[in-house]
Formats: structure tokens, C-alpha cells, sequence
């Protein structure tokens, strides 16, 4: 096992090797994906027959579909407690699609938007044409936000600050104190609230969304993909709150991006309204996955496993603090020896020696043999 003083690769190298490992069959144990699809949380055949039922429409959505469909959305909403205008909703093919509508947005053609880091490198909250800013996320027995790190990046005079809630790979979630926080220093400098919130079914109930926010213009990302855990879905959607006046504005603006950008699937947006109906199974067995994989690692940290267990309060991922002298992009590599596929921590902005960050959906028991053998190589001599 190298120490940090070895050469590091970059996190494009490292992504090759492992997409190689994986094609190739190599990966037995990969913890380094955070697919629920792919580990034993899809659907069941007879759970999506009445959908499939519905037929797969050629075309974009018809208006009646969108109109359910945002229905659908406004209620599932009203679950987290938040009163959301059906004709706020506009839908997206993907993630990516929605986040950035949500900052183009807000941030017109060149505004500035402030980032969270650490932050998956592959999940940035910022679209690529962008080169955003970052404030912190920071350890103190969970991540949370650190408030005078963003006041201190307010600096660049951002038009939005982004926030994952819950974050990843950290788990960070907004409470009520952090959001009271947010609202009023976007409110006092007229910045917007981005929230990108697909996996806010897996916090607890101290979590709140950014749509509740009422003093200053706030946007709500989530979708198919997170909710139900259905990425080829092709229905994700963005949903704006805020002031009336403030809130017009963006609707406009985005009314206007939606007909230039990627339309959402026709057949995703068709049955969106049944698969919201359904999602509280899917979402029960992912939660109890999350759980019976975190509490492995608790127990595991209790033991004196050669790591730090460093979590949030929700989300798929878990940050592990382990020595650092250990080069954490070599040991990943020296890992794929043993079939294990984990993370190193400089891509999501973690130091680049002394962490990993591992999924939460792996099959509890690939999950367990995976942190064995992590484990092996930890206690090999340096």
C-alpha cells in the first residue's frame, strides 16, 4: 500500500480503471455505486404492470399528461409539508437537464452560483458552463452546512447558492435553523435557493425542503430517480416557491428554457402520478437498506475498525476517515485487486489522503465482505 507521498493519479484515470474492472467482470463487491436499480431495489415485474399497461406514448407528453403529472408532483410535496401551485412544476429528461434549468433560472446567463464541497465530483449542483464557487460542508459529529464559510464566499456576488439536501457523498441535510439561515441571507441580498433534493425521502423528520422557503425565491430539483429509484424514468422535475413576484419571474424564465431544452419522456411523465402513488414501498426497503448498511459500519467503527465512520442525517453514501498517510487514490486501486470498487476522496473535494467514501445501497451482505477486505488491506503494513 503506497502512502500519501506517492504519486496520485487523477480522478479520470481512476474512473477508466474502474469502468475497465467492471466491463470486465473484475468488480465483485462495488461499493463505489450508489445504483438502487443494480443492487437489488428495483421494482418488482408485478409492481410496474398496471404502468406498463399505460402504453408508451410516442412524442413529447401531451398537455393532459403534464398536467397530471404535475398534480402528481404538488401532492407528493404536500407529503413534505410544502403547498406547491401545480403550474410551478416543470419537467426535465434528467438530473442534469433539471439542475441546470433550475440554475439558468436563477442565474440568468452568466450569474454566479455557490456550490457545497465536499460534493460528488459527477454530481456538482452547477452546469458545466459554469465555473462556480464553493463554500463548505464540515464535520462536527455530522456534516452540516458551515455557515461563516458561505457567508465568507457571498463575496462573489453569487445570483443562487445550491445545496444538496441531503449532500453528497456527506449525508449533510438542512434543518429548520439552516434553512431560516439560508432564507434570510438570500432574502437580504436577493440570491436564490437551489435545492437539489431526489434523495430528501431518506432523511429524517428534522430534514425540510427548500420549497418551504416563503422570503426568498427557492427551487426544488428532484424526480423519478431519486424518489422512486427509477433513473431511466426520463421524469424529473423542478418546482419554484418563493415570493409571488419573485416566483413569476423564474416561472417565465423557465417556461421560456423548457421549450428550447431536451423534453422530459413521454411515457416517464405518463406514469409518473401511479409510480408516486407507489413509491412508499421502494422507498421503505431502500431506508431499511441505508440503515442495516450504516449500522454495519457503526459497529464495525465500534470494534476499532481502521476508519472513522463521518455520515450525515440521509442520503446513499458514507464518508470514511481512515490513516492519512494512506494515498486513498492508490489503496482504491490496490482494492480492485481484491474485486472491491470504493472511492478515494479528492474527487468529491475531500483531502486527498486519509478518505474513502463508500455507497450505502450495496446489498447488505456484499456491503459486509466488502468492508472486510477493506479492512485487510488497512491493516497491512504501511
Amino acid at each position: 500500500m503506497s502512502s500519501a507521498s506517492a504519486t496520485s493519479r487523477s480522478p479520470s484515470d481512476l474512473d477508466k480503471r474502474l469502468e475497465e474492472a467492471r466491463a470486465s467482470g473484475l468488480v465483485e463487491l462495488d461499493l463505489a455505486r450508489a445504483d438502487p436499480a443494480r443492487s437489488g431495489l428495483g421494482w418488482e415485474p408485478a409492481d410496474l404492470e398496471p404502468l406498463l399497461a399505460l402504453g408508451t406514448p410516442a412524442g413529447p407528453p401531451s398537455p393532459l399528461d403534464l398536467t397530471t403529472a404535475r398534480d402528481a408532483v404538488a401532492s407528493y410535496l404536500a407529503g413534505h409539508t410544502v403547498s406547491m401551485p401545480p403550474d410551478h412544476v416543470f419537467f426535465a429528461p434528467s438530473r442534469e437537464v433539471a439542475l441546470q434549468l433550475a440554475v439558468d433560472a436563477t442565474c440568468g446567463d452568466d450569474g454566479e452560483v455557490l456550490v457545497p464541497s465536499p460534493a460528488l465530483h459527477d454530481a456538482r449542483l452547477a452546469p458545466p458552463h459554469r465555473a462556480p464557487h464553493a463554500y463548505a460542508l464540515v464535520f462536527g459529529g455530522a456534516w452540516a452546512l458551515d455557515r461563516r464559510s458561505l457567508v465568507r464566499a457571498l463575496s462573489s456576488h453569487p445570483k443562487a447558492i445550491a445545496a444538496g439536501n441531503p449532500a453528497d457523498p456527506t449525508g449533510a441535510i438542512l434543518v429548520h435553523e439552516d434553512l431560516e439561515f439560508l432564507e434570510k441571507l438570500c432574502a437580504e441580498r436577493d440570491i436564490a435557493l437551489v435545492g437539489d433534493e431526489g434523495t430528501l425521502d431518506t432523511v429524517s423528520n428534522e430534514g425540510v425542503s427548500v420549497a418551504r422557503a416563503t422570503r426568498c425565491l427557492s427551487v426544488h430539483v428532484s424526480g423519478l430517480a431519486g424518489v422512486c429509484g427509477l433513473p431511466g424514468a426520463g421524469a424529473e422535475w423542478v418546482a419554484v416557491a418563493g415570493p409571488p413576484a419573485l416566483v413569476e419571474r423564474a416561472t417565465s424564465r423557465l417556461r421560456s428554457l423548457v421549450r428550447s431544452a431536451p423534453p422530459p419522456s413521454a411515457a416517464g411523465i405518463r406514469a409518473l402520478p401511479a409510480l408516486l402513488a407507489r413509491r412508499e414501498k421502494y422507498l421503505d426497503a431502500l431506508r431499511a437498506r441505508l440503515a442495516q448498511n450504516r449500522a454495519a459500519l457503526a459497529t464495525a467503527s465500534l470494534r476499532e475498525a481502521p476508519w472513522t465512520l463521518q455520515w450525515g442525517r440521509g442520503g446513499l453514501w458514507a464518508v470514511l476517515q481512515i490513516n492519512d498517510f494512506i494515498d486513498s487514490s492508490q489503496l482504491c486501486l490496490d482494492l480492485l485487486a481484491d474485486r472491491v470498487a470504493v472511492r478515494p476522496g479528492p474527487p468529491e473535494g475531500l483531502p486527498g489522503a486519509g478518505f474513502l467514501v463508500v455507497s450505502l445501497v450495496a446489498d447488505p451482505r456484499a456491503f459486509a465482505t466488502g468492508l472486510a477486505r477493506l479492512e485487510a488491506r488497512l491493516r497491512q503494513p504501511v
